[in-house]
């Protein structure tokens, strides 16, 4: 999944360590700098790794350097006069920036065209910086209220959806409502979900992009049990089903919630989550149902591309939960 041509490498690892280096940042100038120098490095990448996308590549870099042409200017303007719907307009920009709701279009459709390696750096990586950026400052009423609307409106569009990757970015906004919210809660709670929605992300992008699927029905295929069983985890691991991996987060950012009092926006959270993990199951169920006697045939020579070293981190990652709850309690 990693770029393999030595000319890619150095935009790549500058690539990574831009978030890095913003952490250490506390001027708001040169964080905005970083953020467009992030913004310039992934373009690089998307030049370089996604052919004859020219069109999307273009529309992604004019909604970005909008927004951020806004932001910068809303930030001058607070040197001047501390007016906090000043912050309010820069914290939209910055939803722009995520891709959240209602500011999901371009997301979606970056994520239709985009192979599964950059789709997984579009979920992730490049959220790190804006995310940061609301936690420095923010609007509590307009990032509650986008969250939940963004929860209510991701559990709705992924209902009887087959494509994956639509699938994987419907759930990337239900989740980016959590993490605002986690935002709020502490710097501990965000860190944990993100890296832990990371972690189970990348294993299901690396999962597609090995395969090539692009689609649910790409699995009527495969015949191999242990595959179908380990790939279904997976997705209910995204949908936080105990004790899986991705449970963890939900009852972390759970207690923190219950601390508030704050229980009917616990509750939203997780309907809108169960909405989710209906239709995970739904997909899965209605898979494993109507292809059960494919599983005793011959194994498919191709996928012995999963080498060792993906299950060795998937080994990994069941062990991991007590390290992030340690982290957590302490």
């Amino acid at each position: 999944m990693i770029f393999l041509k030595k000319y890619n490498l150095f935009y790549f690892w500058l690539y990574l360590m831009t978030p890095i280096f913003m952490m250490y940042l506390n001027n708001y100038f040169s964080i905005w700098i970083f953020m467009e120098l992030n913004l310039v490095l992934f373009i690089t990448l998307l030049i370089i790794n996604s052919k004859f996308l020219g069109d999307k590549i273009m529309k992604y870099y004019f909604i970005n350097s909008l927004s951020s042409m806004v932001f910068l200017f809303f930030m001058n303007l607070m040197l001047i006069n501390k007016n906090w719907n000043f912050i309010l307009i820069m914290n939209l920009m910055i939803l722009i920036k995520l891709g959240m709701f209602p500011f999901h279009l371009w997301f979606i459709d970056m994520m239709i065209y985009l192979n599964w390696t950059m789709c997984f750096f579009l979920m992730t990586w490049q959220k790190i910086i804006p995310l940061l950026l609301i936690m420095y400052m923010y609007n509590l009423k307009l990032i509650i209220m986008v969250s939940i609307l963004g929860g209510l409106f991701s559990s709705m569009m992924i209902f009887n959806q087959i494509f994956l990757k639509k699938l994987l970015a419907y759930s990337s906004i239900n989740h980016l409502s959590w993490m605002l919210i986690s935002l709020i809660l502490g710097s501990k709670i965000w860190l944990i979900y993100f890296f832990s929605y990371m972690i189970i992300n990348y294993s299901i992008t690396y999962i597609f992009k090995i395969l090539e699927m692009n689609e649910f029905s790409s699995l009527y295929i495969y015949k191999m049990n242990y595959f179908k069983n380990f790939l279904f985890l997976l997705m209910l691991s995204l949908g936080g089903i105990p004790p899986l991996f991705g449970f963890l987060m939900k009852l972390i950012f759970s207690f923190e919630i219950m601390m508030l009092n704050n229980f009917f926006l616990l509750m939203l959270m997780f309907f809108y989550s169960l909405i989710f993990l209906f239709n995970y199951l739904n997909l899965n169920l209605n898979f494993f149902l109507m292809y059960s006697y494919n599983l005793n045939f011959k194994k498919m020579i191709f996928l012995k591309k999963l080498n060792f070293n993906f299950f060795n981190m998937m080994i990994l990652l069941s062990t991991m939960n007590l390290f992030f709850m340690a982290f957590w309690i302490l």
